[in-house]
């Protein structure tokens, strides 16, 4: 027998992925795993200002500043809009993985689209990603927009806002989420 023939090989090794230790190998491919397969959940605006609902329709209206300004931000997600409600586990993050854009006010435009995410206000938020968005000719896209951002705590809020070659554009918009266990 050689040296290696007590050795276990790793590839048989149970691991505990996202439950696990926090950034090992592990933990980094299951959450690679949980981002490519798992639920998204659509979410829209609950009417409220503060929040949303999953697998709701009704969309947030984000409203450009002057000419390339950002407008006033718009409370997407509250904290714990992310439950075990809306998914088949108990969710500890989330990251938004899409957006839909519903209607645009300024056609044949270019928009910038930022989401901030935090847990108290959004004077104290961090920026979590952008996104570009150019509007068609006559009509408004309806292909979600892929986009990147880190994963939050289920507890932290969701702010965008958006600005435009047009001053006072809007656009509409609902949101894709992705969850996690741990």
């Amino acid at each position: 027998m050689s040296w290696f023939g007590d050795i276990i090989k790793i590839d048989s090794w149970a691991t505990l992925g996202l439950l696990g230790t926090n950034n090992s190998l592990a933990y980094r491919v299951h959450e690679l795993e949980k981002h490519f397969h798992s639920e998204e959940h659509w979410y829209g605006n609950d009417g409220d200002d503060t929040g949303s609902t999953a697998n709701n329709l009704i969309e947030w209206e984000l409203t450009a500043g002057a000419t390339n300004v950002f407008g006033t931000e718009v409370q997407l997600l509250g904290a714990n809009d992310i439950s075990n409600s809306d998914f088949s586990f108990t969710p500890v993050k989330y990251d938004m993985h899409r957006v839909l854009v519903t209607l645009s006010s300024a056609n044949d435009k270019n928009y910038m689209i930022q989401f901030w995410t935090g847990t108290t206000t959004f004077a104290a938020a961090t920026l979590a990603t952008t996104v570009p968005y150019r509007s068609a000719a006559n009509s408004v896209e309806s292909v979600p927009i892929s986009m990147q951002m880190g994963r939050q705590p289920v507890a932290d809020k969701v702010w965008a806002r958006v600005k435009c070659e047009t001053a006072s554009a809007t656009l509409e918009i609902i949101v894709g989420v992705h969850a996690y266990v741990g």
